[in-house]
């Protein structure tokens, strides 16, 4: 997951860095590991200064007084490349005799082990194995090949592209492009901010980033479609391929957004606060004592949804260290339990999801030293159980905890879950309610790493199969 942020401004004399980084400060949820910024006057130069770290200290002020131009794009991004190659970072900066451009996306592309062998087997030389490297040495090729004209050339480019991608372009001449792949699982709206002076068309990963920048009217940049925006020219929008059947990415609504933006015209806040109502609605609980608390931040709406729908008293339990500035540490250095909240209490504890399932177990063990009588531990997702190739989260099987489980043990899945994690009960979301919450039907909502239509322990089995037979 990463976030993107783009700006251009009518005013040439007006340095649109400091809204960026304000733009990533409001993204910096989806990415925490690195960040940067390319900006350019319109006059050919590109400038651009990227490293590892949060956005507050990579972009401190005496970086961003050293950018001036009226275009801009910028990043924020969960690299977990051991690498500190500045080239694994974004933005990504294209030069040669043919076309100069700075490039980010947020996304993955399926077919990029195909791509880069048709690439490689015509002479390109990669420098790195990041897909934005191959967008743009696909962009430099198709560039080449449809005589220098870029809005073809980004269109051929989508065409040629599969997987989850959003992406944003700004070539020297001060154009700025925004793309997203045809299915739409990325999140990426735009919208215009009118001040004294200045009009400013703003691109952005998440509505919330527009929003506390002012702007009023924000549309979402449509699957399979390439919004073209010049300084002193009307937005153009152009389509690219067909939508197909999918749709937006369901993390996004559970996990990956911030509450207060809208994706697909749907207030992720309302839609966290009815995943809650919903898995009250599945359960029973039958103690005296109980709260609801629920695992900050994003858990925080469900777990209102669940009070309001139970009638158990919600309390915040559970103290967040927004001041930390390592990404990996000790869960106790993040979370810290309120024992006056906790002590003598039924602990109903609601989270977005389970992956990994380690830092729930620790959580749980915490509630416990703190005093707790019981945990009882409710999920407003259903079970992760199939890995996603474009959620760097979801990658690997080996990663699930619900995946893995579900293999082993598929008629008994929940109780070993739930002894897995420590907790005294465990209830997930159901489909049939999740897909409610959102109120999008399944053709417009990627639900694959949630669907059991996949059958996981089958094609576990038939995986099996495979490999033994090319072994004999």
């Amino acid at each position: 997951m990463c976030g993107i942020f783009g700006m251009c401004c009518n005013n040439f004399l007006h340095s649109v860095a400091g809204t960026i980084y304000t733009g990533l400060m409001a993204l910096q949820h989806r990415g925490q590991r690195s960040c940067g910024i390319s900006t350019t006057q319109c006059d050919g130069k590109i400038v651009a200064f990227k490293d590892k770290g949060l956005v507050s200290r990579v972009l401190n002020l005496k970086v961003l007084s050293s950018f001036s131009g009226n275009v801009g794009i910028g990043h924020v991004g969960d690299n977990t490349l051991k690498s500190a190659h500045q080239n694994y970072l974004q933005p990504f900066h294209h030069e040669s005799q043919n076309i100069e451009f700075s490039i980010v996306m947020d996304g993955a592309v399926t077919n990029y082990k195909e791509l880069r062998e048709d690439l490689e087997t015509l002479g390109i030389i990669f420098s790195g194995n990041t897909h934005v490297e191959l967008i743009s040495a696909l962009i430099e090729l198709l560039y080449k090949i449809y005589n220098k004209d870029i809005l073809l050339t980004l269109i051929k480019t989508v065409e040629a592209l599969k997987g989850a991608f959003s992406v944003l372009l700004m070539t020297s001449g001060g154009e700025l492009f925004a793309f997203r792949d045809p299915v739409g699982y990325t999140p990426l709206c735009h919208g215009v901010l009118e001040t004294p002076g200045k009009s400013i068309r703003l691109v952005a990963s998440e509505s919330s980033a527009l929003d506390v920048l002012g702007c009023q009217d924000i549309f979402d940049v449509k699957p399979g479609e390439v919004v073209e925006i010049h300084p002193n020219k009307k937005v153009r929008k152009h389509r690219a391929v067909p939508q197909k059947n999918g749709g937006i990415c369901h993390f996004e609504f559970v996990n990956n957004a911030r509450p207060d933006s809208v994706i697909e015209g749907l207030p992720v806040a309302n839609i966290r606060y009815k995943l809650g109502r919903n898995l009250a609605k599945l359960d029973i609980i039958n103690f005296d004592n109980a709260i609801v608390v629920p695992i900050p931040d994003s858990g925080r709406s469900a777990a209102m949804g669940y009070s309001w729908e139970s009638g158990i008293l919600y309390q915040e339990g559970l103290m967040k260290n927004r001041y930390r500035w390592k990404i990996n540490c000790e869960i106790k250095e993040k979370l810290n339990p309120i024992k006056a909240v906790i002590e003598g209490k039924d602990i109903v504890l609601i989270d977005d999801s389970i992956l990994s399932g380690n830092t729930l177990k620790e959580i749980i063990l915490m509630l416990r030293t703190a005093g707790a009588n019981s945990v009882h531990v409710r999920i407003s997702c259903p079970p992760i159980i199939n890995k996603c190739e474009t959620n760097g989260s979801l990658k690997s099987r080996d990663l699930l905890i619900a995946s893995k489980t579900k293999i082993d043990h598929y008629d008994n899945f929940n109780e070993e879950m739930r002894t897995y994690i420590g907790a005294d009960t465990l209830v997930y979301q159901s489909i049939e309610c999740f897909i409610d919450a959102v109120g999008l039907d399944e053709n417009n909502m990627c639900l694959s790493c949630i669907a059991e239509y996949c059958l996981v322990k089958e094609e576990e089995r038939l995986n099996h199969l495979e490999i033994d037979l090319i072994v004999k």
